[in-house]
């Protein structure tokens, strides 16, 4: 049962107004509690909006009434529109209303860059994500033998959301290739390190729900973002080694990122160290970085081994990052060749996420396994770092494995959506003609509004009162009496105005006009005496 206050000391000028006030509030408080459409009192009516029998369509304008909360509201409802936004390593986009801020910073700052920010569109119920991750880096051998990075694996679905909801976006950059002089770094955010002659493994690209803090202050995903906030993620392809062809980086997954082409955990030849390609990423671990424990290069949630720099000075290949990164590909002192980085799995298995699927990028191609969708086009990625665009067959393809010591391609994103967007209308609400037993002089009303924007009252909601059947109006200073219950929802708003002014008559009408911002007005109660 509602609440309503009654009696409040001070505001009204004398017991006759305080009186007819209450009677106000307790005819409408009988009239919810017995769902009463209209309800009528000895000098009074109440309307608690059960139904549009109380007011007069024919008079109103923009009067959309709400059958299932019991109100008026002054937005409209307009066609469908379809918003999309394409994001790439360097932060360019398409729409700018639902995408904000660059991505990631350019070469040589591999391991730096800004995670942005998707702002779902009034009216949207659900989105669909596309998602293309990062390549590996490459290194150099044998002429016409180079090693290339892993390709970038690819995943899809679809989120439910709420308009408003801002989700925290990362495009990852590709991993660096091999050169002494620039680490080589992984690629922004997560992609595990190459030292010294081995190429980077790429970085995560993927969506976030949940995070509260502002994602400009997001450096990197590890150890800030939780496994429950990832809602899809594409692996990326690991870092090359230096055993030709055979070690490739590994592509990433796929719901499990892929090892190097030939040396995935096995020694391939005798030497002075084993020579190992590191595990792909699961949906449950990281992947595995030669036969000696997870600290010496394992991937982990979110980023590819190793995190940085080898102290021990082994040779090595990067993992790509991903929902769990790879693990490295290793050479110890004295090896001269070595396996490369394991791929990061891509993943769609958020609660909220429907129809998702994942690819695997190539290890032996180094592609992105995103390549074989009609989304990836020009048309959805414009300008993709300053090549002429990211269809198969040009010169460079998001999510591509890097060749002789070049850096792998950036992932890129991809986010569509269909709202119905809402607009607010100047409305007014006129009730049926109500006949007082004599000409009144006054008149007090009622109304219990809610607000779903900040309105101004007398201005975005203005009240008047008719006593000959609506061809003369006289407006009423509204004042807010304050909720109905506790501090929030239902206000009430009411008024006492001097009619006597109008031509005599006894048909008593009232009139809400309610422009600028959106109000829902759940009731009204009108009193004359």
């Amino acid at each position: 049962m509602a609440k309503y206050r009654l009696d409040r000391p001070g505001i009204f000028k004398d017991r006759e107004e305080r009186n007819n006030f209450n009677v106000a509030l307790l005819g409408f408080k009988m009239a919810v509690n017995d769902s009463l459409t209209v309800y009528n009192l000895a000098d009074g009516v109440v309307d608690e909006f059960h139904s549009e029998d109380g007011t007069d369509e024919a008079e109103g304008s923009n009067d959309t009434y709400c059958a299932s909360n019991d109100n008026y509201i002054n937005q409209v409802t307009g066609s469908p529109v379809s918003y999309s936004g394409a994001v790439g390593a360097t932060g360019e986009n398409t729409e700018s209303d639902t995408f904000t801020t660059n991505i990631a910073s350019g070469s040589p700052n591999y391991n730096s860059g800004t995670a942005g920010v998707y702002t779902v569109p009034t009216g949207t119920t659900a989105i669909n994500i596309y998602a293309f991750g990062a390549g590996g880096g490459g290194t150099d051998d044998n002429p016409g033998e180079w090693p290339d990075g892993g390709g970038g694996g690819y995943a899809n679905g679809t989120l439910a959301v709420t308009a408003g909801q801002t989700l925290v976006t990362f495009v990852g950059r590709g991993g660096g290739g091999a050169q002494p002089n620039n680490g080589p770094y992984g690629g922004w955010s997560g992609g595990g390190w190459g030292n010294p002659e081995g190429g980077g493994g790429g970085g995560i690209t993927g969506v976030f729900a949940g995070y509260s803090s502002s994602p400009q202050a997001v450096a990197n995903a590890k150890g800030i973002m939780t496994a429950p906030q990832a809602v899809v993620i594409a692996g990326a392809g690991g870092g090359a080694g230096t055993l030709g062809e055979s070690s490739d980086g590994g592509a990433g997954g796929g719901l499990v990122g892929l090892t190097d082409a030939g040396n995935a955990q096995t020694s391939v030849e005798p030497g002075p160290m084993t020579n190992e390609g590191g595990g792909g990423g699961s949906q449950t671990t990281g992947g595995t970085a030669w036969s000696g424990p997870q600290e010496h290069g394992g991937g982990g949630l979110f980023y590819g081994g190793p995190d940085g720099p080898d102290p021990e000075g082994e040779i090595f290949a990067g993992g790509g990052a991903g929902y769990y990164g790879g693990g490295r590909g290793r050479g110890g002192p004295g090896a001269t060749e070595y396996g490369g980085g394991g791929g990061g799995s891509s993943y769609y298995g958020h609660p909220q996420v429907t129809s998702g699927a994942t690819t695997a990028g190539s290890s032996t191609t180094p592609a992105s396994g995103g390549e074989s969708t009609p989304l990836y086009s020009a048309a959805n990625f414009p300008g993709f770092e300053g090549q002429p665009g990211p269809v198969p067959g040009g010169s460079i393809n998001i999510g591509d494995g890097g060749g002789n010591k070049a850096d792998g391609i950036p992932g890129a994103l991809l986010i569509t959506a269909t709202g119905v967007p809402l607009s607010t209308s100047s409305t007014t609400i006129v009730s049926n003609a109500f006949t007082a037993s004599s000409a009144p002089s006054t008149s007090r009303i009622v109304v219990f509004q809610e607000n779903v924007d900040s309105i101004t009252l007398n201005t975005d909601l203005i009240a008047s009162v008719s006593r000959d059947g609506g061809s003369n109006f006289s407006t009423v200073t509204l004042t807010d009496e304050g909720y109905t219950v506790g501090s929030s929802g239902q206000r009430i708003l009411s008024g006492t105005v001097d009619i006597s002014g109008q031509p005599s008559g006894t048909s008593m009408r009232w009139k809400l006009a309610l422009a600028n911002n959106a109000s829902k007005v759940h009731g009204v109660s009108l009193a004359w005496n």
